[in-house]
């Protein structure tokens, strides 16, 4: 059954990060399975796919803010001008904010269902980003009442999540406590990673109507890492970091770590950019074993990184939902080391080395993996990951979705 599916997102397509990294999987995967997909995304920093419908849509943001601070125009006026434009059998939003509130009025208005999908772990800000306690506030007095007055749906008071299965404070309690309110006020839910489930079900007071969903790799990703020869002959082991130099992904602890481990005959190599750039260069001076590569735009650049590397270390901690670059360090066949245990997803005793997040215990996982023979091992079974991570695993699975709501013939409207 083909089905005409509207996917929504505030932040700028598709150069935002993580969320428009999957939005884009999800259009060429949903598209190649032959549904057709309408994207309506911010009509600023857009870079049209050549594939799907686009409709642009105004957004309230301040040039030079973070891409997280863009939203919608959720207004009725604006849910109808969709309408009389576009029909559509399930709406799927993918941000907490004007996209939720949009695509709620959509969904009621053409009366079919709506799925949200939570990509974000929220409450894992609290700990290290400055200001987090706004988009708690935000989420409280402006995005729920809202979406109670576009759903007008009565459901059970939700409660805060105990203490012991949310340790990052009060206000990331407060943030699953949302998050279910926002679970309940939806058709059904999807986030990539168990615990997700397992905090907002805490929150709700019951087993909403939910899926887990990982975000599969970029098809383009694991076509560029196969292309892509390996050059390395200098016999090093090469330890590999990717992502955002911020606060929140703890790259402070992982030099500290590999300083500490004392490895002459290995190398830490660090891909990203970030607030953090000045810090991080600063904590590695003196140590020519560690080495910044900063941003790298095109997948060949990153798959050189992944081909040429003999593992991937993350060193975040309570932050990450699921964490993309270990699908793609799995799509390269790397042995995965992480501090992390909540990080499920493209992970195992047998592919992937689970430390303690303080530096003695990241150290010594730095000295486990010098083992030649331990890593091969490790990426022999990473391999096996490979087809539950793919993209089209992916799409059938939203398409499961799709179609048990629809089928079920009910929604919150």
């Amino acid at each position: 059954m083909k089905l005409r599916i509207a996917i929504l997102i505030d932040d700028f397509f598709p150069a935002s990060g993580g969320i428009g990294r999957s939005v884009q999987t999800q259009l060429e995967e949903l598209t190649a399975l032959g549904h057709e997909v309408t994207l309506i995304a911010p009509d600023r920093h857009l870079q049209k796919p050549r594939l799907g419908r686009i409709l642009e849509c105004p957004t309230i943001y301040l040039e030079g803010l973070p891409a997280h601070l863009s939203v919608l125009h959720f207004s009725d006026r604006r849910a109808e001008l969709i309408s009389k434009v576009a029909r559509f059998d399930v709406v799927h939003s993918q941000t907490e904010r004007g996209a939720l509130l949009l695509g709620a009025k959509l969904a009621r208005l053409q009366a079919v269902p709506h799925l949200h999908t939570f990509h974000a772990n929220i409450a894992g800000t609290h700990q290290s980003v400055p200001g987090a306690i706004f988009g708690t506030l935000s989420y409280q007095l402006l995005v729920l009442p809202a979406l109670r007055q576009a759903t007008a749906v009565g459901i059970p008071r939700a409660s805060l999540p105990a203490r012991t299965h949310e340790t990052g404070g009060l206000a990331a309690r407060v943030d699953w406590l949302s998050f279910a309110e926002i679970a309940g006020r939806v058709d059904a839910y999807t986030v990539p990673s168990p615990f997700m489930r397992d905090l907002i079900d805490e929150a709700s007071g019951s087993e909403l109507r939910s899926h887990i969903i990982p975000t599969g790799f970029n098809r383009g990703m694991c076509e560029a890492i196969a292309s892509t020869p390996r050059e390395r002959t200098d016999g090093r082991v090469r330890f590999l970091s990717i992502g955002r130099l911020a606060k929140e992904k703890r790259l402070d602890v992982l030099i500290r770590a590999f300083r500490a481990a004392d490895l002459p005959d290995a190398e830490l190599v660090i891909v990203g950019d970030g607030d953090q750039r000045d810090r991080l260069k600063a904590l590695a001076d003196g140590a020519s074993n560690i080495d910044f590569r900063w941003h790298l735009s095109s997948l060949s650049a990153i798959a050189y990184e992944l081909v040429n590397a003999d593992a991937l270390v993350l060193s975040s901690y309570r932050f990450d939902s699921q964490a993309l670059v270990i699908s793609e360090a799995v799509a390269a066949g790397l042995p995965v080391m992480y501090c992390d245990d909540r990080l499920t997803v493209g992970t195992t005793p047998e592919s992937s080395l689970l430390t303690g997040p303080d530096v003695s215990a990241m150290a010594r996982g730095f000295n486990e993996l010098m083992d030649a023979e331990v890593r091969r091992s490790m990426s022999e079974a990473s391999r096996g990951l490979l087809a539950d991570l793919s993209p089209q695993r992916t799409a059938e699975r939203y398409v499961a979705a799709y179609t048990e709501l629809i089928e079920r013939g009910t929604t919150r409207g």
